[in-house]
């Protein structure tokens, strides 16, 4: 009777497991299915953020999958969860789902389609990252209370476990020989198996991932130690896959501010390759640029270890290289052995102790601008996704490096047409003061010939003589004025200290003046900072109604810093009135800035810094 109460008992407990082990697998597809519902909501940020930066239609393609895919996998994930919470949670990630697509997703395509300048604001890039945060902490809630869920299973796994131990006892005290003999089977070949179950799932539970039970028990104690390791594989795969997704969105979206900020191309160069490196296992990276002589040349290095990459260095693409494999396939290769490879790349190889590299094209406007590798110091072989991974931070490359070179010739244009513009100044001012100027001269100084050689008895004649002569240095003095207006003879000739003093001679108002520049600074930031002082000079005379102004012009480092200060009334908008607007790309041409500070009732500010470098030239 008692033997038979406890086979009874363990019979319930065996049941009750094959409940809980059903359970356990529902609760894993669950978590796996909601896993894979998050993988979408990624790839739809992916896409959208990709196509917002590249402007390019194949950035859409994940994004117009995880559209088409996504209702599916969420009835899927309805349908596994059990719980009516958890089934109202589905829901409402479906509902936020479909608002992210249908609110900001496709209006932010059809914005980029547009090429409307909204697109790429600040608001909506922020309005995106803060739908996609509150996804991700409602998918991290829904797994939370998953793993509850799983830990209350395991709980009552501990209590079917303690049952069958009851069970046992009861039938050992009825009959010692037989109890003894099933009861050790029991202990072995069931308790114990359970309590591991029940120890290592509150281990999982904690976040030990790498938890395994050991195999080799029968029937259903042995499937429930395989569906346990399987479980334990499967969270553990998944927890790593998303933080390799992470890492990589992580990566991507620090490189793409860096490239929307337009940043120093070195600066770029240097991250990408950083991130490279660690997305990819590698021990070292390396970007390089291919020169019109055939050559390869490295822009920016990363490395585990000490021990560095060559970067400033020319290379031959003689030989065994990532460099010289990508410019025959123009596509991802990858080098698997350097041991009897030749060339100076491959040479730089072994003496760094690398076994192997994967690499990826640099192509800009449809020109293979350069490459960029990875490199490890051991015999495990990247991972297949390295070259698509990479792929992704080469085109964010290639638009920085198309807006840089865009940007570049810009200023080129625009410090051309400054200079033109100065060259045509002086010409006028040349033509004036040699033409016009000297016949003036030259009429005045015949008619004071003539008024003095008049005859006696023409007094109103000499009068008129007089007034005309008058009139005619009046006229002079005038064009003398409009002659230094368009371009200062004396800044060519005694450089920016002299033309500053005459500057502060003629102004109306008193001028405090602090010029501390030795010699001769380059033409293009003298007439720069000579238009600046004459601009400011002018409107706190015309507009500011100020009592004094002082002028503050010194050399910083690599830098000319000119400050206008007055007292007048202030309100000073620089982005109205042609004259600070003028200033403003006169600077900008020349790869300077800027900077108007003109608060009411408090005078005007002008501060103007001005690099002395060879771009100036």
């Amino acid at each position: 009777m008692l033997v038979g109460a406890a086979f009874a008992v363990l019979l319930i407990a065996i049941s009750d497991l094959r409940t809980s082990g059903r359970l356990v697998a529902r609760s894993r597809s669950t978590n796996a299915a909601a896993d894979r519902l998050e993988e979408l909501v990624i790839d739809l940020e992916t896409g959208v953020r990709g196509y917002v930066i590249a402007r390019q239609e194949r950035f859409l393609k994940p994004w117009k999958a995880a559209r088409a895919a996504f209702p599916t996998r969420a009835k899927t994930l309805e349908r596994l969860a059990e719980e009516p919470g958890q089934k109202q949670r589905v829901r409402s990630i479906d509902r936020d789902v479909a608002a992210y697509i249908n609110e900001y997703s496709v209006p932010l395509v059809e914005a980029v389609r547009r090429n409307s300048p909204a697109a790429r604001s600040i608001a909506t890039t922020e309005e995106g990252r803060q739908r996609i945060d509150a996804l991700r902490t409602e998918f991290d809630r829904f797994k939370s209370t998953e793993r509850d869920l799983l830990s209350s299973r395991q709980r009552r796994d501990d209590r079917n476990a303690g049952r069958a131990v009851a069970g046992a006892t009861v039938g050992l005290a009825g009959s010692i020989v037989l109890i003894l003999g099933f009861g050790g089977y029991l202990v072995r070949a069931i308790v114990w198996p359970l309590r591991r179950a029940s120890r290592l799932s509150r281990q999982i539970a904690a976040g030990s991932l790498g938890t395994r039970m050991q195999e080799g028990s029968v029937g259903e104690i042995g499937a429930l130690e395989r569906s346990f390791n399987t479980m334990a594989a499967s969270l553990e795969h998944d927890r790593e896959e998303r933080r390799r997704l992470t890492d990589e969105q992580a990566g991507l979206r620090r490189v793409a501010t860096l490239v929307a900020q337009g940043g120093p191309p070195d600066q770029m160069f240097s991250a990408v390759t950083r991130e490279v490196g660690l997305l990819s296992g590698a021990d070292l990276a390396r970007m390089e640029r291919y020169e019109a002589d055939g050559t390869v040349i490295g822009v920016a290095q990363w490395s585990k270890h000490d021990e560095q990459l060559a970067v400033g260095r020319r290379f031959s693409l003689e030989g065994v290289s990532i460099a010289a494999q990508v410019v025959e396939t123009r596509g991802p290769v990858r080098v698997d052995s350097f041991a009897e490879a030749a060339g100076q790349i491959a040479d730089e190889a072994r003496q760094l102790g690398i076994r192997s590299s994967v690499g990826c094209p640099i192509v800009v406007e449809g020109q293979l601008w350069g490459v960029i590798a990875a490199s490890s110091r051991t015999d495990v072989p990247f991972p297949a996704e390295t070259e698509s991974q990479m792929a992704e931070f080469t085109e964010l490359v290639a638009t920085a490096i198309a807006n840089a070179e865009s940007q570049a010739e810009l200023r080129a244009s625009r410090a051309r047409i400054v200079a033109a513009s100065d060259l045509t100044r002086r010409r006028i001012e040349r033509d004036l003061h040699d033409g016009v100027q000297q016949r003036l001269v030259s009429l005045a100084l015949g008619l004071r010939a003539a008024t003095s050689e008049m005859p006696s008895g023409l007094d109103e004649v000499e009068k008129e003589l007089t007034n005309v002569a008058s009139g005619l240095g009046g006229v002079l003095d005038d064009l003398r004025e409009v002659s230094r207006g368009i371009h200062p003879a004396i800044l060519g000739q005694g450089g920016i200290g002299p033309a500053l003093r005459t500057l502060a001679q003629r102004s109306k108002i008193p001028v405090e003046l602090d010029v501390r520049v030795e010699g001769r600074l380059p033409e293009p930031v003298e007439v720069a900072a000579y238009y600046v002082v004459s601009e400011a000079l002018t409107n706190a005379a015309k507009h500011a109604r100020a009592s004094n102004v002082s002028v503050a012009v010194e050399v910083h480092g690599s830098v000319l810093r000119v400050v206008v200060r007055d007292d007048g009334d202030g309100g000073a908008d620089p982005n109205r009135g042609s004259g600070l607007l003028g200033l403003k790309d006169r600077a900008e041409a020349i790869g300077g800035r800027i900077s108007v500070v003109s608060p009411h009732g408090a005078g005007t500010t002008l501060t103007a810094e001005l690099p002395l470098d060879d771009e100036t030239g």
